[in-house]
């Protein structure tokens, strides 16, 4: 007769096991919408569409980077809010091919709840995407500042580029990015948290900035 240990150890397994199962499924579901949308952007001819196709492929590959980052610890799924912001900027530099732009990483160690860290995920792709696809057109080159602090009681994740800055009605800068905008603002309501945009203080630019305190990361009611 198996003892209450041997009952536990073996629930425990079976619980390890379908979790392994469910995080491969997700991850083979991820690479198929993204295989997809790929595909898809290959036969348009429409440059708008094509860029469009490729902001979503994006989006996809940091939902992705978020779920292998989550990872249990004791009795909940957390994962490292760093280590997850660095892989997705080294992506997006690289899928980005911008030679002449650099990117900057400032990043102290924080760790969200690991429904977090897609949201999370979404804002930074969206924020340092927008940063190389429209802070500096016509090949120009500058710098991007990627910086996660802690505050208090949460952090503040921010995006700063010494670009062009965005429209401002006399049509000598980028557009601004709306679309992207508003998916950020939304991921910041799923984590409690405030979303700032402005300009960068003494210099050019934009600088977008996410603030979140541990506690809002609760479970809403």
């Amino acid at each position: 007769m198996a003892s209450p240990s041997d009952d536990e150890a073996n629930a425990l397994e079976r619980h390890t096991a379908r979790q392994r199962e469910s995080e491969h499924r997700v991850k083979n579901t991820l690479q198929l919408i993204s295989s997809i949308v790929m595909l898809q952007g290959r036969r348009v001819s429409d440059d708008d569409v094509r860029q469009a196709l490729k902001a979503v492929q994006s989006r996809v590959a940091a939902v992705s980077v978020a779920h292998r980052h989550v990872a249990w610890s004791e009795d909940a799924e957390e994962a490292e809010l760093a280590a997850l912001v660095r892989e997705i900027v080294g992506d997006l530099a690289g899928s980005a091919g911008r030679e002449g732009v650099d990117i900057d990483l400032d990043l102290e160690s924080v760790t969200i709840p690991g429904r977090n860290a897609a949201p999370m995920a979404l804002i930074v792709s969206e924020a340092v995407g927008n940063a190389l696809r429209h802070a500096y057109p016509d090949g120009r080159n500058g710098r991007i500042r990627v910086a996660l602090r802690r505050i208090g009681e949460g952090f503040e994740l921010s995006v700063a580029d010494d670009g062009v800055g965005v429209d401002d009605g006399t049509g000598d800068r980028a557009p601004t990015p709306a679309f992207g905008l508003t998916v950020a603002q939304l991921m910041a309501q799923q984590v409690r948290g405030r979303l700032q945009t402005g300009g960068v203080p003494g210099q050019p630019g934009v600088r977008i900035a996410v603030t979140v305190t541990m506690d809002s990361t609760a479970p809403r009611a």
